[in-house]
């Protein structure tokens, strides 16, 4: 597997002679908030030339859910959460397909399930609110938690039953936000190190800190966008009692990809 990190959520992983796309975001700004580092690589009019096999969406805030991207990418399938279809189809999106907790969808030779997340799904200010979800993707011998954007909740240590596995082998788990501090419904770096560990990760892979701010907030934002992907990696690393259950931190920079077998 090749997994591709382009900033904050919009991940790429290409496994199993398919290419999945996870909540991208290929532009320079998302509602209010500007992308300070990456996006890194292809750019919307890049994608449109090579649309992927799905994209999976977790949820409709607006750095996760960029419906211009969306439009120019134009995958085989978007896989969102129930409550989240007609309204993108309303707005050009193409091929939509709504995925609950514990549905499946074939893409190509894997398999896609939607997993619970812990998040708010509306569309501010004024959109619909649509559910929050995580994905498994799996292929005959590796399975990807793509966490989405979450807080730790009671059936998080579940989430490896759902797999046709039944196991996770790599986790990537939000870290941080777009803000100084994080609201309810965030994993922060120790917390995120603690999720891996809760699904029995063998490796992890920080997302979603080190892209986004809100204009006027460089000052502010000058150690959260820099810091966070190390203190998971120091998390990680203050767990670790060597043991066959240790979880490996892989960190990466917008654009930088990174091959696990």
């Amino acid at each position: 597997m090749r997994l591709t990190w382009l900033g904050h959520s919009t991940v790429v992983l290409d496994l199993a002679g398919a290419r999945v796309v996870a909540d991208p975001l290929l532009r320079r700004r998302a509602g209010v908030l500007r992308v300070v580092r990456g996006p890194g690589t292809a750019g919307p009019e890049e994608w449109s030339r090579t649309a992927p096999d799905a994209v999976v969406l977790s949820h409709l805030h607006h750095d996760h859910c960029d419906v211009p991207t969306l439009r120019a990418m134009r995958a085989a399938v978007v896989l969102a959460p129930v409550g989240a279809g007609r309204w993108l189809t309303g707005r050009g999106v193409e091929h939509v397909t709504e995925l609950a907790v514990g549905q499946r969808h074939q893409v190509g030779g894997l398999v896609v399930t939607a997993v619970p997340a812990d998040h708010g799904g509306r569309r501010e200010p004024f959109g619909p609110t649509a559910a929050a979800v995580g994905h498994l993707v799996e292929s005959p011998d590796l399975t990807v938690w793509l966490a989405g954007d979450t807080g730790t909740f009671a059936g998080m240590a579940r989430i490896p039953a759902m797999a046709v596995r039944g196991v996770v082998d790599v986790a990537v788990v939000p870290v941080w936000g777009w803000g100084p501090r994080l609201g309810p419904g965030h994993l922060d770096p120790v917390r995120a190190a603690a999720a891996a560990r809760t699904v029995g990760a063998r490796v992890a892979i920080p997302v979603h800190w080190g892209t986004l701010r809100m204009s006027g907030m460089a000052r502010p934002m000058r150690t959260r966008l820099r810091m966070p992907g190390e203190w998971f990696l120091h998390a990680l690393a203050d767990a670790d009692d060597g043991g066959a259950d240790a979880v490996r931190g892989v960190l990466l920079t917008p654009g930088e990809a990174v091959e696990l077998a």
